[in-house]
């Protein structure tokens, strides 16, 4: 049986021999402030992404959208197809409503150049009027 003796022996030679782990956290904890400035350096000399641009689209017009290109007249019709879906809670969308949009809105700001893109016009080109 071991005596408490035997195990502080013990324990003396292994605390007392330096080993490679003892050395590799010895340096780990010098280098641990040396990564922290080159991390702070590496993150605040980093380019810096473009930002977008914020559109408000409740000031958007028909002029506006006649402006537009036919892939970015597509995309804005999605989205406004998404937007009216779901101010009126429907989980689905139209397909053959959403593609047919863009002509319909580029006929309707056609009638009223400075009609916004936002109302109750472009909403019933994707969401039917409720029935009364």
């Amino acid at each position: 049986m071991r005596t408490r003796r035997d195990t502080l022996a013990a324990n003396r030679f292994f605390v007392a021999q330096p080993t490679l782990f003892a050395k590799g956290a010895f340096m780990i904890r010098l280098a641990r402030p040396f990564l922290a400035v080159l991390l702070a350096a590496a993150v605040l000399t980093a380019p810096r992404g473009a930002h977008a641009e914020g559109v408000d689209l409740s000031r958007a017009n028909c002029a506006d959208f006649t402006a537009m290109s036919e892939n970015d007249q597509t995309q804005l019709s999605l989205w406004l197809a998404g937007y009216f879906a779901g101010s009126a809670m429907r989980p689905l969308l139209d397909l053959e409503k959403i593609t047919a949009a863009p002509a319909g809105l580029a006929a309707l700001c056609a009638k009223s150049p400075q009609a916004p893109l936002v109302s109750a016009e472009t909403r019933a080109l994707f969401i039917p009027a409720p029935a009364p």
